[in-house]
């Protein structure tokens, strides 16, 4: 098999998780996964987006998309979540919030991290017990790359792996491995990053420009920390943390 050289991304790839709320079973359901599964695909046409892979579960969903436009990104994630949450109500004869929050976000900037991702994601329902390989869960996008169909087109398959030439060596092989991935869904402490952030002076960083952006890369490019608890460390929106990560 040949090796395609480690690279960075220019931080197009986004590795997004959704939940639901109080880790309700909000695709408990086929139809409900069919249905969220549908409308992922559906809005694809309104946005400049592009699934990488994807896996829904019962109470969460694990997607990694390609986007050189954030805010377009926002945008079809908030259009998705906000159509199955009328859907999931309405079967349910319920009301009020159906997600955790809108989504938790993760950026990609190394090749090697993007294939670890979607073997990941793939791998979700073996770690959850609920198959013992990954090609016997029916959604999720593993045997879209085996069969190069569904999202596996050709286009996405050179964006991800550089070339269609023996990218299944490369991908199954990925998929050998135990993947050591941060799963974000559950509860990660941050308390040391707080109580380094607790000896300076918060304020004085958001005002200036260049020691912001040198927090914000060491805190989610060095740390690994998701813009969600940057955000949450630094006072400041996931938005603007987005922005000043992907400007060049």
């Amino acid at each position: 098999m040949s090796r395609i050289a480690r690279k960075n991304l220019n931080t197009t790839f986004f590795h997004i998780i959704v939940q639901g709320i109080n880790k309700e079973y909000v695709f408990s359901k086929n139809e409900y996964i069919e249905k969220y599964k549908n409308l992922l695909i559906s809005n694809l046409q309104k946005y400049d987006v592009r699934i990488i892979a994807y896996c829904i579960m019962n109470n969460h969903a694990h997607l990694l998309l390609h986007t050189e436009n954030i805010e377009m990104m926002s945008a079809y994630m908030k259009s998705i979540n906000t159509s199955y949450a009328r859907y999931y109500n309405k079967e349910e004869n319920r009301v009020g919030f159906v997600f955790r929050n809108r989504y938790e976000s993760e950026p990609i900037y190394e090749q090697r991290y993007l294939w670890n991702c979607i073997a990941y994601i793939h791998n979700n329902p073996v770690k959850a017990n609920i198959v013992d390989s990954v090609e016997k869960y029916k959604y999720s996008s593993y045997k879209d790359y085996i069969n190069m169909n569904g999202i596996a087109t050709r286009d996405t398959i050179k964006l991800v792996f550089g070339s269609t030439r023996e990218y299944i060596d490369i991908y199954k092989e990925i998929h050998k491995n135990k993947v050591k991935f941060k799963d974000y869904v559950e509860n990660v402490s941050y308390e040391k990053e707080y109580k380094d952030l607790s000896k300076i002076n918060i304020k004085e960083i958001i005002l200036n420009k260049e020691k912001l952006k040198k927090t914000i890369f060491k805190l989610v490019i060095e740390q690994k920390i998701p813009i969600n608890k940057v955000s949450e460390l630094l006072g400041i929106s996931r938005y603007k943390i987005s922005r000043i990560i992907h400007k060049k």
